[in-house]
């Protein structure tokens, strides 16, 4: 029986967190609630813990795999080139759906700071991003509660707060390139006005 820690939405109880923390630490798996769909994550710091990650999903290796950050400020300091259509993205939408997808040192990753406070308490508290993807198998349903996460895929423990949403809508992805910014998927959020909110600020600041 896989251990299950249930928690409030807006309120964690951050001793039942720790234990979350001990697990990623250790390499293991856990399944974490997001405003938009069910996650499950590893600490991609430790060895093996990504590879077990990506068996879990059902996924193809060579597909990379976003971060879950606690805050903008914590993704603008691995950015290779953060700039200030990124900074009105960041501002306007995290916490929220959206996926931002930049250079770093590593190469391109995508980040997402999601509008739960459980997911963000659990980047706090184990100090960096988070691997983290959706809690089902490659090319199935996404999942919008803990007992649907833990029938779609195996993890060493499951954060339950509640239902994430009514319609498990998930982020949208963008990726970012200097001035240049593309839709890679349409979530949430629409592409049109996120396009809009990186322009407008792109532009004004190359005045």
């Amino acid at each position: 029986m896989i251990p299950i820690i249930t928690t409030d939405r807006e309120h964690p109880d951050l001793r039942e967190l720790e234990k979350a923390k001990t697990v990623l630490e250790n390499g293991g798996l856990v399944i974490v609630p997001t405003e938009t769909v069910y996650g499950i994550a590893c600490d991609p710091a430790v060895p093996g813990a990504l590879e077990k990650l990506i068996t879990a999903k059902g996924r193809d290796g060579n597909k990379p795999i976003a971060r879950l950050a606690a805050s903008g400020e914590q993704v603008k300091t691995t950015a290779k080139n953060w700039n200030s259509g990124l900074n009105a993205l960041a501002e306007k939408y995290w916490p929220g759906p959206l996926t931002l997808i930049i250079e770093t040192a590593e190469g391109w990753t995508g980040y997402r700071v999601p509008d739960h406070a459980v997911a963000i308490e659990l980047a706090k508290l184990c100090g960096r991003t988070l691997a983290l993807t959706s809690a089902n198998l490659s090319g199935e349903p996404d999942t919008k509660t803990a007992g649907e996460a833990m029938e779609a895929v195996e993890a060493d423990l499951v954060i339950d707060s509640g239902p994430s949403a009514e319609q498990a809508i998930p982020s949208t992805v963008v990726r970012v390139d200097g001035s240049t910014i593309e839709c890679l998927r349409e979530g949430k959020v629409s592409f049109t006005e996120i396009r809009e909110v990186f322009e407008q600020k792109a532009v004004k600041n190359a005045k």
